[in-house]
């Protein structure tokens, strides 16, 4: 048995064999997670005992005496290919679309080798093996960390409803990954790349570089999103990003123009379609490398996109908390990684100390003053 929320109600959900077959029931409680595991708490018992939960509720109301019946607990000696359907049924599929894939592609690797597995089997010396075989094979740390991540997440849902009694990865170590790449366009690359991109392309270039929306924000953003009016200079969006928190981002001239260009042109809700289908974005992959390879720029993704959008604002003096919000990050730190700057700007910031420490401008000032409080003084 366990308890899980969907759509911010709390489900009790337990497994009872009927006419044979085993079968799973879920039941709605209440938006409150303790209300939920109170009334997991009461089904239990009733478990114990043989008696469907679901039948206990139904004939309470009618005052009868519930009649038992087959009931399975939950099985405690699940392979980990059994239990990933289970963990993407309760919890998977309430993570964003990017979180998905991830999975997917970490169970790419990870079903091979632990997939016959008993949960209990996977241990801490089984993982470290894995962790090393994929470092040798030429994975990135970054790659193997993810991995690492979600298998652990998967082995803490276990826990939390009752497959297993501890998470038998608990403690481990994830492996140190490399500094964070510092890529972002130069004005030049920026010039560059708008002036080969297609049009489409290029309205999410610019917009991406003056709002420094993430790609998945940028391809689900409706025009019930954008407000345009004279409440502010320009008007604000309404964006939802990472865990669905929402922020509401006031625009500047660039993207102010650019909206009301493509709301002439707008032919449904999404406000940059799909060139092909009229419907929502999906990628702009093949698109972005070639102008990419055609404007000469190396080793650049799109997500670097906002590090640019970062880089910029800071290096044109905007302050960072506000670029911390602008960007949606909870933690300032975050934000600080994005603020990388380049060598020019570095040079031009320090070299404001220059006329502080100049000393041979500070001896003409110092020789100015005496000179001028001797003629004071024979005058």
């Amino acid at each position: 048995m366990a308890v899980y929320k969907r759509n911010k109600i709390w489900y009790v959900y337990y497994y009872i064999k009927v006419n044979g077959l085993l079968k799973k029931k879920g039941v709605a409680v209440s938006p409150r997670k303790e209300e939920a595991v109170a009334l997991d708490r009461q089904y239990q018992e009733l478990i114990k005992e043989g008696i469907d939960p679901s039948t206990m509720r139904a004939n309470s109301i009618a005052n009868e005496t519930p009649q038992p019946i087959s009931v399975r607990k939950i099985p405690h000696d699940l392979k980990l290919k059994q239990f990933i359907p289970i963990f993407i049924e309760l919890h998977g599929k309430n993570q964003s679309n990017n979180m998905q894939e991830s999975y997917q592609v970490s169970l790419k690797h990870l079903l091979p080798v632990f997939g016959r597995l008993r949960l209990e089997e996977i241990t801490k010396v089984k993982m470290q093996t894995y962790l090393t075989n994929r470092i040798m094979e030429g994975a990135s740390s970054a790659s193997v960390n993810r991995e690492l991540a979600f298998i652990k997440s998967v082995l803490q849902r276990a826990v939390d409803w009752d497959y297993i009694t501890k998470n038998p990865l608990q403690g481990i170590k994830f492996l140190k990954e490399a500094p964070i790449r510092e890529r972002y366009l130069t004005k030049e690359e920026y010039k560059r790349l708008i002036k080969i991109s297609p049009n489409y392309l290029r309205d999410i270039i610019v917009f991406a570089l003056a709002t420094g929306f993430r790609k998945a924000e940028i391809f689900n953003l409706k025009w019930r999103d954008v407000i345009i009016n004279q409440r502010f200079k320009y008007g604000e969006i309404t964006v939802v990003g990472k865990g669905n928190k929402r922020r509401n981002i006031r625009m500047n001239k660039t993207v102010y123009n650019l909206l009301i260009q493509k709301q002439r042109e707008s032919i449904n809700e999404y406000v940059f379609p799909s060139p092909k289908t009229g419907f929502r974005l999906v990628h702009v992959d093949k698109s972005f490398k070639t102008a990419l390879r055609m404007a000469g720029i190396d080793d650049f993704r799109f997500h670097d996109l906002r590090h640019t959008a970062a880089s910029w604002m800071i290096q044109c003096g905007a302050d960072i908390y506000a670029v911390q919000k602008i960007l949606g990050h909870t933690h300032i730190r975050t934000t600080q990684r994005y603020a990388h700057q380049s060598p020019e700007y570095l040079e031009n910031q320090i070299g404001v100390l220059d006329e502080i420490l100049d000393l041979e401008k500070t001896d003409e000032v110092e020789i100015k003053e005496v000179e001028k409080e001797v003629v004071l003084n024979t005058a």
